[in-house]
Formats: structure tokens, sequence, C-alpha cells
């Protein structure tokens, strides 16, 4: 058995509000055609959902998006 090397990625927004709070919206294995214009709709689209939990406060959209990659390496430690 050989070493076993796995690549992931999270697509991670931060999302704003009126009350200067903010949530992280993590959304593992984006697609890999997702375009930032598909993000900022999405930004768009959430201040109508997302709602904050102090008081209600309206979401103001989002503050950044990143595409985080992650690479594992699992290591083979059979002997042979």
């Amino acid at each position: 058995m050989a070493d076993k090397i796995i690549s992931n990625n999270t697509l991670e927004m931060v999302a704003g509000f009126a009350d200067d709070d903010y949530r992280t919206i993590s959304i593992p294995d984006p697609p890999e055609t997702l375009t930032s214009a598909q993000v900022k709709a999405f930004g768009e689209a959430a201040k109508n959902i997302l709602i904050g939990d102090k008081a209600g406060a309206a979401c103001t959209g989002l503050k950044s998006a990143k595409m985080i990659e992650r690479v594992t390496v699992r290591l083979d430690l059979t002997t042979a």
C-alpha cells in the first residue's frame, strides 16, 4: 500500500449584519466551475435570507469570500 494524497476545497464566506456582527458560511467541495459572479449573487440573495441573532439584525451582504484548498497525505505505516 502507498501513501494516499487527498485534496479538498471549501468555499468560506463571511456575511456581515447591520449590528456589526458576522457569520461564516462554509460550503465543502463547491463546483470547480464556481465563479466570483455566482458568489456575489449568493451574497445579494443572502440579504433576504439570513437574519442576525442579535435583535434580528439584517444581513448587509458578504464581507469576504475565499476558496480554501486542503491537501492531506495519509501515510502508509504498514511494513512489507
